[in-house]
């Protein structure tokens, strides 16, 4: 979209432009380029993710399906007097890892997770009997994230205290710098804050702003469905004010004024164009986090999404093939163990598996 008006002065050339203007002109043009380009690919990826989704439910939700019944299947062998110290707890670690498989895959939300917690529960106090696991088994989450705080924080104090010594100089050099850098983003983020709201607060900026509010006031609409459209879009000129979103408001006035803000921005020209290329940096940032707004979303498209739509169609086929042989195999083990004779040999190719 050219910013630029045929609307000058008498005094100026139809065709003159001054180097103030062309600056603006291009860095506007980056930040609708980008901003369309962002929005695009923020749109395929849902679709995509969307459609994978789809084609892999069926399959995904089998294979958690077995999962889960076989979890259940392996905590009824805990009330087995028979079963030794290392089997029972390789049975447990056994069902656990399962169990974060299943937590960790968004096919398995329809599963109600509690009888499995209150398996592992009532298996570690059998496994425990004497600790203090068995008063209250939920504690071992927090006992273990404690543990690995006090291992991190030892490791900060080694570092510290070998870093004096220059034992460890380029990894405080490192942290030092990615320290700083990150100091230094944070800082040009709050001075690029302070110069939107100057710029907000312009005589410019609200003449642009009073201009596109004058067409688009819903009280000067008789016709009731264009009265609810200029609500609606008068309700995002408002957010695009509040937040500071100036791209938003010169889209807004050259849309429905008809003609490029340079004229109105005037002596904030210059500023504006600098926040325009800070915005458009912004805007190539942002593409890169694209992929980490949803999660799920994001794990599909890395996961599936190729080069050409033949190397996606084969990791697709790939991976429907491994599931359902992940499943066929889970529900040979569920059918197999139907007794702890036939559970031991397991028990102790996990237990190996482990070690």
């Amino acid at each position: 979209m050219q910013v630029t008006t045929t609307n000058v002065t008498p005094q100026a050339s139809k065709t003159a432009q001054s180097p103030q203007e062309k600056r603006f002109d291009q860095a506007w043009h980056r930040v609708t380029n980008q901003q369309k380009e962002n929005d695009g690919f923020r749109e395929d990826a849902q679709a995509f993710a969307q459609a994978t989704r789809a084609r892999i439910r069926d399959k995904e939700k089998a294979y958690m399906d077995v999962m889960y019944g076989l979890c259940l299947h392996l905590l009824s062998f805990f009330s087995r007097k028979s079963l030794a110290r290392w089997q029972r707890e390789t049975l447990l670690e056994w069902v656990g890892q399962y169990l974060q498989i299943m937590q960790n895959n968004p096919f398995g939300s329809h599963l109600n997770m509690e009888p499995i917690h209150q398996g592992l529960e009532d298996a570690l106090a059998v496994t425990y009997p004497d600790s203090e696991y068995a008063a209250d088994p939920s504690d071992e989450e927090d006992l273990l994230s404690e543990e690995l705080f006090e291992e991190l924080f030892a490791k900060f104090e080694q570092a510290g205290k070998t870093s004096g010594s220059g034992q460890n100089a380029d990894e405080a050099d490192a942290d030092g710098a990615y320290f700083e850098h990150e100091r230094a983003h944070d800082q040009q983020r709050y001075d690029e804050s302070l110069a939107l709201k100057r710029l907000m607060k312009s005589s410019s900026m609200n003449k642009l702003f009073r201009k596109v509010a004058g067409i688009l006031h819903p009280d000067k609409e008789p016709d009731e469905t264009e009265r609810q459209n200029k609500n609606r879009l008068m309700g995002e000129l408002i957010q695009a004010r509040n937040t500071n979103d100036i791209p938003r408001i010169f889209s807004f006035y050259i849309e429905y004024v008809g003609q490029s803000p340079l004229q109105e921005l005037g002596e904030d020209l210059d500023g504006a164009t600098q926040l325009l290329e800070r915005q458009y940096r912004h805007l190539c940032d942002e593409k890169e986090r694209i992929l980490h707004e949803d999660p799920i979303t994001g794990a599909l498209y890395r996961r599936f999404h190729k080069e050409t739509p033949a190397a996606t169609q084969r990791a697709i086929t790939r991976h429907l093939k491994e599931t359902q042989t992940q499943t066929t195999a889970l529900q040979a083990l569920l059918e197999e163990t139907t007794s702890l004779k036939k559970l031991k040999p397991y028990l102790e190719l996990h237990y190996e598996m482990l070690l």
